[in-house]
């Protein structure tokens, strides 16, 4: 079957299947023949002639769904079965081949961890798509394999291929991320959000276009498509570049909106401003983002000290030396020696930048700690209640569209990085909320949440009716 594969192909195929090899991972955009590829591996795990072959066991197919399932499947059925030495089951909710004359067997389930039980002595698990598994059945069924591998002795060699989206983080992306080492390989195609629209580009993470005509005119139309439309864009390149990205509707502000408020004129500081605070708790940051009573915005965070800034960029998958940048511009602090900063590291920081607020705004986590470090300052705790959290975006996003909030120049690489991670969600009520982004907070949205609080309450002050003196009328 080797004779049929493409350059690529070969190459991943050659390392995934090395004895030194127990999980190897393909990622590629969509349209490149990873389902194929798999029907392949498929094909190969129940030849007898081939060497991936072990007679007499049951290895296994995995998708997001048996539906999704059934396309490698059929590709695999149509390379064995005009041999006539197989038997092949697929019904509504069953779906497997066996080798008569072995009785080695494939079984093919969905993406939920509770049927991948029973991987003892299964010698190999072809995963197609890990990025469209459910979130819990997903990661329960790639905890299943890994905790399958750990055991003595156990034969079972994993092979994931597919795109990273949908998913937006997770354990997949963290696979991809760490690249090849130890008894891990990953061969991944990712395109250069920069250059996102040039054809070369496109064409170098598509491998399959050189050889279809069709493929490249879809491509061509698509991107012109995206340039036109974000949402489409936000499609474009998680599909066609490999590049997971969150559309109009997940983000918490258009990149329009936000640049509208840094292109904007910044007024002096006037009056004591609104703070919204954000405190974090085990990886995550703490972040104040101060608001004038004249829309002029600053924000200052401070991360942990343990791991190091360097480890922390790796760990949230951001390009080396962004938040090194950050410590530069004084906007960002570490907390040496601390895997959780003090409130009062943020407190001391934002107070020394811009003196007692008039109030604070922050959510219920670590509220005692933070009023035990603002005696005499105004501390209010704000629900995350879907109305409030809605009340809060909506706000936000006027105030950035139609004005005044206007970012000083050396706290917006700092919002921006954050507003680049916060991601809402939306129910069917129309309200909107921000989510934090993955399980273990990579998603560094700490500032974009403390700015949503500051202008939220920014903004129900400014619609506070007035109240003006009586005027005192002199009898003539």
């Amino acid at each position: 079957m080797s004779e049929e594969l493409r350059t690529f192909q070969r190459r991943f195929v050659s390392a995934a299947t090395a004895d030194s090899i127990d999980t190897a991972c393909l990622s590629l955009p969509r349209g490149n023949g990873k389902s194929w590829l798999a029907g392949h591996l498929v094909g190969r795990v129940l030849d007898p002639a081939d060497a991936l072959f072990r007679a007499g066991t049951e290895s296994v197919l995995c998708a997001a769904s048996i539906e999704q399932a059934r396309i490698v499947f059929r590709f695999a059925r149509d390379l064995l079965e005009p041999l006539g030495e197989y038997r092949f089951l697929d019904s509504h909710t069953r779906i497997g081949i066996t080798h008569k004359a072995t009785n080695t067997r494939l079984r093919v389930i969905g993406s939920n961890g509770k049927t991948a039980m029973g991987l003892v002595g299964c010698p190999w698990v072809i995963a197609d798509e890990p990025g469209a598994w459910e979130v819990n059945g997903g990661t329960l069924l790639h905890d299943a394999i890994t905790t399958a591998q750990g055991k003595p002795g156990s034969p079972l060699r994993a092979v994931y291929i597919g795109t990273l989206a949908p998913a937006l983080s997770g354990w997949w992306h963290d696979l991809i991320d760490d690249g090849s080492r130890g008894m891990t390989y990953v061969q991944a195609l990712r395109g250069d959000p920069a250059k996102w629209d040039r054809w070369g580009e496109i064409r170098r993470c598509n491998p399959l276009v050189d050889i279809s005509a069709e493929f490249r005119a879809k491509l061509l139309a698509e991107r012109d498509d995206a340039r036109r439309d974000s949402r489409l864009k936000a499609r474009f390149l998680s599909y066609r570049l490999n590049i997971p990205s969150a559309d109009e509707a997940t983000m918490l502000l258009e990149v329009d909106d936000w640049e509208r408020v840094c292109g904007r004129a910044v007024p002096d500081r006037s009056g004591r401003p609104i703070v919204g605070v954000d405190l974090g708790g085990g990886r995550a940051w703490s972040a104040a983002v101060a608001v004038w009573q004249s829309g002029r915005v600053e924000a200052v965070a401070v991360a942990p000290g343990i791991p190091s800034i360097e480890e922390q960029e790796r760990r949230d998958r951001v390009p080396r030396g962004v938040y090194r940048a950050l410590l530069d511009t004084g906007a960002l602090a570490v907390a040496d020696g601390l895997r959780v900063p003090t409130v009062a590291h943020l407190v001391n920081m934002a107070t020394s930048n811009w003196g007692a607020p008039a109030r604070i705004l922050c959510d219920r986590f670590r509220l005692g700690e933070l009023e035990d470090q603002t005696t005499g300052i105004r501390v209010e705790p704000r629900m995350t209640r879907w109305s409030e959290a809605a009340e809060d975006v909506r706000a936000l996003r006027r105030l950035s569209k139609d004005g005044p909030l206007s970012c000083v120049e050396s706290s917006r690489p700092l919002v921006t990085a954050s507003l680049a991670a916060a991601l809402v969600k939306n129910d069917d009520q129309g309200s909107t909320r921000l989510v934090k982004r993955g399980t273990n907070n990579e998603g560094r949205d700490d500032v974009a949440a403390a700015l949503l609080l500051a202008a939220g309450a920014y903004e129900r002050e400014q619609r506070r009716p007035t109240r003006r003196r009586p005027r005192h009328v002199v009898a003539q």
